[in-house]
């Protein structure tokens, strides 16, 4: 496949722009505490900072001193693909004093963004196939959604997880084809996505069934999910036993010393969990792995409104970027009026485009990873209550509906439409981004 075609370097050098000067304005924003690398305690230094909208910040703690604080089995590859740039910052830190994790995990995630971008306006040609303008214009719709722009510049896995497109790419070429995802693909696939995060696995057997029909379930099919998720099994267990088990033992011995010293800081540290599980809402068990994040309790209504299609899409100016497990309430209502009039447009996009797509077996594809989503969150209620910082996982389901529409109609209309809603995105998005930063 080829990698950069020539109507696609002017994506790639818009997005790495783009995406660099925003990775770059956090970086920026917080240079002199995050470069320190000599007598300093990371945790303090990154976790007590940096705080957007509740993501994670526990990639840039493991690149400086190799201590993992997310859940292994959720992203049993992250450490992977970390580990090769917390060696090169040990070849930086020790003599010089600075501590490189922000510019090397800002390299990643700009590398995955330009992708990723590159990767969408490639489905929306050759899959979806609307006009070259149209690809542009809908890549951008993407890029401009709140939470599609903060994942490319908070150094959490979601970034990462945006050239999953090359699955719908591939699967798309393929049902184009009418002949099933080859299974070394499939398997690649699998690896790598459910490695960054569980659940994209699913995405990428779906995918394979779409592509396969009958032929997913032959014994040479089911081999290539197999043998990926035995080796993702392995490399979870080597974490457990190699990073995760000793640096537990650690924890637990500084606080017994703590609970000694400072009986008021666990106090406080008990006060805040109990905060944090009003927030989380009730879950369905909290004794077997991965249900304790279930949420039967947070309003399913309220959260579609406010946070799935709201902050997702639209930022919040009131509580902005608050993390919902410490200051945010669950809910946040916009000032004006115009936001939710946007909101509906988008929505009002989404049904159209889904309607019209209804008998493409790829937009079936799709639309079933996006229920699949939605069961996750808005059924189980997986993160329901900051259900936002997952847009990446699912939103381009919106510029691919809208797509369908472009691509059968030859009036301005719509076209204008989709250029109003991505100026008004990324000049408010961006615009609030910017004023934070700065």
């Amino acid at each position: 496949m080829q990698i950069l075609r020539k109507e696609e370097r002017p994506i790639a050098v818009v997005a790495l722009v783009v995406f660099a000067a925003l990775n770059a304005l956090l970086i920026a924003n917080h240079w002199q505490s995050f470069t320190r690398g000599a007598h300093v305690g990371f945790w303090s230094v990154f976790y007590n900072h940096l705080n957007m909208s509740g993501y994670d910040i526990f990639s840039l703690i493991f690149i400086s001193c190799m201590r993992l604080h997310w859940n292994a089995l959720r992203h049993p590859l992250f450490v992977v693909l970390l580990l090769p740039l917390f060696g090169l910052n040990r070849l930086i830190m020790p003599p010089t004093e600075f501590n490189a994790a922000v510019l090397l995990m800002a390299a990643l995630l700009v590398a995955a963004d330009v992708w990723g971008a590159v990767l969408m306006h490639r489905l929306l040609r050759d899959v979806v196939e609307v006009r070259r303008v149209d690809a542009a214009l809908l890549t951008a719709l993407f890029y401009g959604f709140a939470h599609v722009m903060i994942a490319t510049m908070v150094p959490d896995h979601f970034a990462l997880s945006l050239p999953l497109l090359l699955t719908l790419l591939i699967a798309g070429r393929r049902l184009k084809e009418g002949k099933p995802m080859k299974l070394w693909q499939s398997a690649l696939l699998f690896f790598l996505t459910a490695g960054v995060t569980l659940t994209n696995g699913v995405k990428v057997a779906l995918a394979a069934w779409f592509a396969g029909g009958r032929k997913v379930f032959a014994w040479r099919s089911i081999a290539s999910f197999v043998v990926p998720t035995l080796l993702l099994g392995a490399i979870y267990v080597w974490q457990q036993d190699a990073i995760v088990a000793p640096q537990e033992r650690k924890i637990k011995r500084i606080e017994a010393a703590v609970a000694k010293k400072d009986p008021v800081r666990i106090a406080k540290l008990k006060e805040h969990n109990d905060f944090v599980k009003q927030q989380n809402g009730e879950a369905l068990t909290k004794n077997v792995p991965l249900l304790e994040w279930s949420d039967i309790t947070t309003d399913r209504w309220q959260s579609a409104v406010d946070n799935l299609f709201g902050e997702s899409l639209q930022l919040h100016r009131d509580y902005l970027f608050e993390d919902v497990q410490q200051t945010r309430p669950v809910f946040v209502q916009y000032r004006s009026a115009l936001n939710y009039v946007v909101e509906a447009l988008l929505v009002v996009l989404l049904a159209v485009g889904a309607w019209m797509a209804r008998r493409e077996k790829f937009f079936l594809m799709v639309l079933a990873w996006f229920g699949f989503d939605m069961l996750m969150h808005m059924g189980f209620g997986f993160g329901l209550n900051e259900v936002y910082i997952m847009t990446a996982h699912w939103a381009f389901i919106i510029p691919i509906a809208a797509g369908y529409i472009l691509r059968r109609s030859n009036s301005m209309a719509p076209r204008v439409l989709v250029a109003a809603l991505a100026v008004w995105l990324w000049a408010y998005n961006a615009t609030i981004v910017i004023d934070y930063l700065c």
